[in-house]
């Protein structure tokens, strides 16, 4: 489950990022060269931005090579750093449940109606990038968290 989470997001990552790349240099291109801004190019890339940022964050909590405040856990061996590591998961699940995907789709609810200047699409779905990327931190967690209990069998 993992592997292919891990490849989906990387793939879907990876063609994000290219087509964010080539619309800012088409935007560069328009502007420089033709002398003919384009207004909506700039929004889209925004928008895939914030995208990017959410997806990759999920990403990142999967490989567990997100920001982290270490001093305690490297101090830690052995049954003791097992159980941070499950109370770190613990509070991942619960800060995505809660924060990302209640309050991402509360968000997304409010923003439907609101639509963005160049591009008149709901700004809900640009918003819809947190409780996706909620739902997916929560599938990661709980891979996590399952290693982390199995890691927790076996040293006993």
């Amino acid at each position: 489950m993992r592997k292919m989470l891990n490849t989906a997001l990387g793939i879907l990552c990876s063609i994000l990022l290219s087509v964010m790349v080539w619309i800012v240099l088409w935007q560069v291109f328009a502007r420089s060269v033709l002398n003919n801004p384009n207004t909506a190019t700039e929004e889209l890339v925004r928008f895939g931005l914030v995208w990017l940022a959410m997806l990759a964050s999920a990403y990142v909590v999967g490989e567990r090579t997100h920001l982290a405040v270490t001093v305690l856990s490297e101090k830690l061996r052995g049954k003791a750093k097992t159980r941070l590591d499950i109370i770190v998961q613990l509070l991942f699940i619960l800060f995505a449940v809660i924060i990302m995907i209640y309050g991402g789709f509360n968000a997304v609810g409010v923003t439907m109606d609101q639509i963005s200047p160049s591009l008149s699409i709901p700004m809900g779905y640009v918003y819809l990038a947190v409780p996706v990327s909620g739902v997916l931190i929560v599938c990661y967690s709980v891979l996590n968290l399952l290693d982390d209990m199995k890691k927790s069998k076996e040293a006993v």
